[in-house]
């Protein structure tokens, strides 16, 4: 395990936490294989960002090609409506530990946040944040996305994402 000597680790979330983050474990899908509580962050805030959007809404998030992203499936109306915003939680990088994924840092121990950013839209948020943000309202297309989950590029890179809409830190996939 490495200590982390970068200045500042994120950690995103749909809600607004009062003092410190604590340690959880989830086992939420087949995919965590994690089995101690942990705080987790990453370096970066455009993946941070991601973990911004409400768990209740059908969304597949993803990283490929340096370029991390959102599918939501529906409409940018429809979400419009349900869009209670973020917040990205900024560390000191002491206390945290490189484990997991190549992005992924975790932390053992219940830690105050240095500085808290909130976003009153979360896909505002996610943008400004430099994620990429795509809403998807063909069946057939959001299957492709769910099930071709590691290879998802030459799916997005004909698609149109907000970001492109409002000309807003756009990223092409290749």
């Amino acid at each position: 395990m490495t200590k982390n000597k970068m200045a500042d680790l994120y950690h995103g979330s749909p809600y607004k936490i009062k003092g410190e983050l604590k340690p959880v474990l989830k086992h939420s899908t087949l995919e965590h294989i994690h089995n101690k509580p942990a705080v987790f962050a990453t370096e970066r805030i455009d993946i941070a960002s991601l973990f911004m959007f409400p768990l209740d809404t059908l969304a597949s998030v993803g990283f490929e090609q340096d370029i991390a992203y959102i599918c939501v499936w529906g409409k940018p109306k429809e979400f419009t409506l349900r869009d209670n915003g973020g917040y990205i939680y900024i560390f000191s990088s002491d206390n945290f530990e490189k484990i997991g994924k190549d992005y992924e840092w975790q932390s053992f121990l219940s830690l105050l946040p240095k500085e808290i950013k909130q976003f009153n839209s979360v896909i505002n948020g996610m943008i400004y944040c430099n994620a990429q943000v795509y809403f998807i309202e063909d069946d057939s297309i959001m299957d492709r996305i769910i099930a071709d989950k590691d290879n998802r590029a030459p799916i997005l890179k004909d698609l149109i994402s907000e970001n492109k809409k409002i000309g807003k830190n756009f990223k092409k996939f290749n």
